[in-house]
């Protein structure tokens, strides 16, 4: 989505400079937030500006951060013993739920809506052409669900949501978390958000894990409190999503979000 560039100066200092292409001043918030989350522990970069500038009459938003050491967990994946891997999801999971005990004041708000019928219908149609009616079936049951879920039930309680809490964005160092980074999305959201962000998108080797992200996310509120059950309504919003990107997702994602509307809609849900 942005333009990112390591910059290194000749005094070894060095940070990463971000650029924006909105059509609305970008990363206004971002500071804000990581501030809050920095506050109560979780391993945030520090902002050095925020700059917007008219370049030839394009809104150009400009975001430069220290850098932070690490690389990602998703790079690591492949690399680290199983322990070590579960040890930093866990860890992982806790550092998000400190996150979700923010009171969110600012940022980009993040609410299910009924799915919009042209939406289902093209979604039904990628999924059909290349999966087959039966997948395609699974779309629609996937979106009667997440209306009746938005319908009928009490909207969740918000926290701030980091809005794309993914191995990608967890740096890791010396065997720790050094770095939770890529704030853009966060905002005020039900937990679920996050927690259904990681299920889909997580990749092959963690998202069929969820439980060792709740494991360390129960070290400080309970998980399914937290949540409130709106985990498969949040799960299906996003892969819907994904399923009606211009840019198609990766055939594995693409299977991936049809399984767990598959997943979801093939038992009772609970509203608990």
């Amino acid at each position: 989505m942005n333009e990112t560039y390591r910059v290194e100066f000749s005094n070894a200092f060095a940070v990463v400079a971000r650029i924006a292409r909105q059509p609305v001043p970008w990363f206004t918030d971002e500071e804000h937030v990581m501030a809050q989350a920095r506050a109560l522990g979780v391993p945030t970069p520090e902002v050095v500006g925020v700059e917007q500038v008219d370049h030839g009459g394009e809104l150009l938003s400009f975001s430069i951060q220290r850098l932070l050491p690490g690389r990602s967990l998703d790079d690591l994946v492949g690399e680290l013993p199983a322990p070590d891997l579960e040890r930093l999801v866990m860890d992982g999971g806790e550092l998000l739920a400190r996150v979700h005990s923010v009171v969110p004041d600012r940022g980009i708000r993040h609410e299910l809506q009924p799915p919009e019928e042209r939406v289902v219908a093209r979604a039904a149609r990628i999924v059909d052409h290349a999966l087959g009616p039966a997948a395609a079936a699974v779309i629609e049951r996937g979106a009667d669900l997440l209306r009746e879920q938005v319908m009928t039930r009490p909207a969740p309680t918000l926290s701030l949501a980091q809005g794309d809490f993914l191995p990608k964005h967890l740096l890791i160092d010396d065997g720790a978390i050094a770095g939770v980074i890529d704030w853009e999305f966060a905002g005020p959201a039900s937990p679920a958000f996050d927690l259904a962000r990681w299920e889909v998108s997580a990749g092959d080797a963690l998202h069929d894990r969820p439980d060792l992200l709740r494991r360390g996310y129960a070290r400080v509120p309970d998980p399914d409190a937290a949540d409130a059950g709106w985990v498969p309504a949040f799960v299906i919003d996003w892969a819907l999503e994904k399923l009606g990107w211009k840019t198609p997702a990766p055939p594995a994602q693409f299977r991936r979000c049809v399984d767990l509307i598959a997943r979801y809609t093939a038992k009772p849900q609970s509203c608990a």
